[in-house]
């Protein structure tokens, strides 16, 4: 697996489409059972959140995810959330996310549209 990260709006999928081939599994909307089917999961900051709102666990989730790649959104900079819903999807997506980037034999950061490999 590689983990691709960076900020909302960097390019992340446009730079992994560039490189490589496949499937592209939407977190924000397609059916979750189906993820199996993907070798590409797109958004997967959006997953957690809907893991969450359907009361799975996104870190026993993310235990079982096999992907060939994962892109996600860093969202653990800016403010602190107010709400106790968005300090735990702001610290779910950072557990999962770690997670990943464990079982990831690479990781890279996207900025402007340009990786930077930091695994």
């Amino acid at each position: 697996m590689i983990l691709y990260t960076g900020g909302l709006g960097q390019g992340k999928l446009t730079y992994v489409l560039e490189r490589h081939k496949g499937s592209v599994f939407d977190g924000a909307k397609d059916d979750i059972a189906d993820i199996g089917s993907y070798n590409i999961i797109n958004k997967y900051n959006l997953l957690v959140k809907r893991l969450i709102a359907e009361g799975t666990d996104p870190l026993e989730f993310t235990k079982s995810v096999n992907a060939d790649i994962v892109i996600g959104d860093e969202v653990g900079c800016g403010i602190v959330p107010v709400s106790k819903e968005d300090t735990i999807y702001r610290e779910s997506v950072g557990r999962c996310m770690c997670l990943l980037a464990e079982k990831s034999e690479g990781v890279v950061r996207i900025i402007c549209g340009m990786g930077m490999v930091i695994k």
